[in-house]
């Protein structure tokens, strides 16, 4: 059906166009040149109104009330007022009128001013300024007289107001003058420039009335026709098309476009629709793919969904083995179809050679619409493939994660020949790129899963071995101490010097044996049932007194003095009393151990917002800096402290942290080597 068959004049649209191009160049410049004239003109005006005259103005009122607010101050102290702050009152106004003067300055010295204003207000400013100094001298000096001053004072000072108050005035008189002249001005160049935009728009509008009546014609009426062709094609009505034989010669051709547009569009709409199932059909195989639970499960899922979504007779995939070989498939068929045995071994050992070859030319698809077709028909691996399965056509698809080959997809059709269409083709390669990851995902989560397994274990053994060596350790200790105190004692006969140093190292290295023990005992306790803890609310000050009273024996032993400030009243922590006295005793002894003779170590404590901090500083040997950031590790030791031959297990911090960060506190460590290290304990304030 061909819509609009009345005829209506021809012609070229260009003609038209060219008719109103000229009308247009000619009136535009000219309206134009004439509106930019007032516009700069305006512009110019409008500049001198906001940035010069305008900021002046109000430059000056700002000065005057500044002033009229320091003469208040003045009178204020004629009636008494303190003289400090009268003077301080008065040197403000003074500052904030320099300010504002600065400013009027500013305003009236822009470029936008003529060069005669300019001067005439320079030489006034400077005037006032003048004023300005001559009153604020003479009210100074009438403030410092007092109330029973010499009134001459008062006077000098009401002579210097009435002349700053006259220079201030002319001024101002002379601002406002010339800002009414320049508002005069603007209101001017706005009417000028109205008339000229009115008289062109005027005219232009004439000359587009005429053009348009033409165009009309022979462009819009052809163009309302072929809008009424293109409301029925969205109404749906396929049998509408554009008339070619009316309007102007670009309608024309316009109207032979759409006609061409719309039988592609309709090749469009039906190969969309196609492109569109196939989406939901990747869609849901992706679906099916991310719930699967295992391997199988997915592999399964593939061939069903991508099986009925693409309409085929059978989908396979086979697996390959790490020797290249196919260790397992799964397959979906069509109802009427029965199930395919196991391929056979001499087909079975050409899959992952088939895989390889299409990896290698780019992982993409390989299409057969006819396996008998001359092309395929030579090669015998189709026809093996053929006699095996009953594929007449088929897809092949390599499954693949980097540079590993993991399955092969088939999509077949038996009996008939099949041409493959590119959304089913890229439905296949999709489906196989998903299968991909879900495949390398899955066996990535059973492999976690029995790392966390075997993790798991190995930690509980070595939970349980810790807990055994522990307690095993302890009791051949207390016999070796047992004995050797009955040794020092002479209960075995006297003993020589010799004799007794050496049982003194003995001494010494099972004490810090049996510090040992007792570290592993309690970092193996809190890591198998953590920290179990008994809150209540502590005072800080017999925290500190406990720490003192512990280390008091050794820095006795060592000439190390402490030093405990008292303890703000009140402070109190809430925290498990027998651990975080622990944690400070580790800390006090560090302190007093890493001490030379004649150091000192101090404790103290202070709240700080919501929290107490515990500070136990000394002077002592300090830690490198390079090994302060591995102070809490197992086992580790500062350098210096090793190298010092200074006893200790390295278990010590970390037991600390450990107490400390449980309790929702931190442990902080400020430290120079070879003057002395400080530990903060910070914890929650009850």
């Amino acid at each position: 059906m061909i819509l609009g068959r009345r005829r209506r004049p021809g012609g070229s649209a260009s003609a038209h166009v060219r008719t109103l191009v000229i009308v247009l160049v000619v009136l535009i410049p000219l309206g134009t040149l004439a509106s930019l004239l007032m516009i700069s003109q305006q512009g110019r005006t409008v500049r001198t109104l906001t940035l010069s005259l305008g900021p002046a103005v109000e430059a000056n009122t700002t000065v005057l009330l500044e002033m009229t607010r320091a003469r208040g101050t003045w009178l204020d102290s004629q009636w008494g007022a303190g003289l400090p702050a009268t003077l301080a009152a008065l040197e403000a106004h003074r500052s904030s009128a320099e300010a504002e003067l600065e400013a009027l300055d500013a305003a009236t010295a822009r470029e936008e001013l003529p060069s005669p204003h300019r001067s005439a207000y320079t030489e006034l400013t400077q005037r006032q300024r003048q004023t300005i100094g001559a009153w604020f001298v003479a009210a100074e000096r009438s403030a410092r007289a007092g109330p029973g001053g010499p009134s001459r004072l008062r006077e000098q000072a009401e002579v210097a107001w009435r002349d700053y108050a006259a220079s201030n005035g002319s001024l101002g008189d002379r601002l406002r003058s010339d800002r009414n002249v320049a508002r005069a001005k603007s209101r001017t160049a706005l009417t000028t420039l109205a008339f000229v935009v009115f008289g062109v728009a005027v005219v232009s509008i004439g000359g587009l009335l005429l053009v348009a009546y033409r165009m009309r014609r022979s462009i819009v009426r052809p163009l309302e026709r072929l809008s009424e062709v293109v409301r029925s094609r969205v109404e749906g009505d396929p049998s509408a098309f554009a008339d070619t034989h009316h309007g102007a010669d670009e309608v024309r051709t316009l109207a032979r476009d759409f006609n061409t547009l719309t039988r592609e569009n309709a090749r469009f709409v039906a190969q969309q629709g196609d492109e569109l199932r196939t989406r939901q059909l990747v869609l849901e195989v992706s679906r099916g793919v991310r719930q699967a639970n295992d391997v199988p499960a997915a592999l399964d899922g593939v061939c069903r969904d991508l099986g009925a979504g693409l309409g085929a007779d059978r989908v396979m995939l086979y697996t390959l083995d790490e020797g290249l070989g196919v260790r397992e498939r799964s397959q979906w068929h069509a109802d009427a179809l029965p199930g395919l045995p196991p391929l056979p071994a001499s087909v079975a050992r050409q899959v992952a050679g088939v895989e390889a070859e299409l990896r290698e030319l780019g992982g993409g698809a390989v299409v057969l619409p006819d396996v008998f077709d001359p092309e395929w028909a030579s090669d015998p691996r189709v026809l093996a493939f053929h006699r095996a399965t009953g594929a007449r056509s088929l897809v092949l698809v390599p499954v693949g994660s980097g540079d590993q080959g993991l399955d092969v997809l088939a999509v077949l059709s038996v009996d008939q020949p099949r041409w493959w269409q590119p959304n089913e083709v890229y439905a296949a390669e999709q489906s196989a790129i998903m299968l991909a990851r879900a495949i390398v995902q899955l066996r990535l989560a059973e492999m976690r899963e029995e790392q966390v397994e075997r993790l798991m274990e190995l930690d509980h053994q070595k939970t349980d071995f810790m807990a055994t060596i522990s307690h095993e350790l302890r009791t051949p200790l207390t016999s070796i101490s047992g004995y050797l105190e009955l040794l020092e004692d002479g209960d075995f006969g006297e003993l020589n010097t010799g004799q007794v140093q050496a049982l003194a190292v003995v001494r010494r290295n099972a004490s810090r044996l049996r510090g040992l023990i007792e570290d592993l005992l309690v970092l193996n306790k809190i890591e198998s049932t953590g920290l179990e803890t008994a809150l209540d609310d502590v005072p800080v000050a017999d925290l500190v007194r406990c720490v003192l009273e512990t280390m008091e024996p050794a820095a006795a032993g060592t000439q190390v003095s402490l030093v405990a400030p008292p303890v703000p009243d009140g402070l109190t922590v809430r925290a498990d009393r027998s651990q975080i006295e622990r944690a400070l005793i580790n800390l006090g002894s560090n302190a007093v151990k890493f001490t030379p003779a004649g150091g000192t170590v101090t404790i103290d404590a202070a709240r700080a917002d919501g929290t107490v901090r515990i500070r136990i500083a000394d002077t002592g040997i300090g830690i490198p800096e390079a090994d302060l950031t591995r102070l809490a590790e197992r086992f580790f030791r500062a350098g210096n402290a090793t190298a010092a031959a200074i006893p200790g297990t390295g278990l010590g911090l970390a037991i600390v942290r450990t107490i400390v960060e449980g309790h929702g506190g931190r442990l902080d460590v400020e430290s120079t080597e070879g003057e002395g290290t400080t530990m903060i304990v910070t914890l929650p304030a009850a």
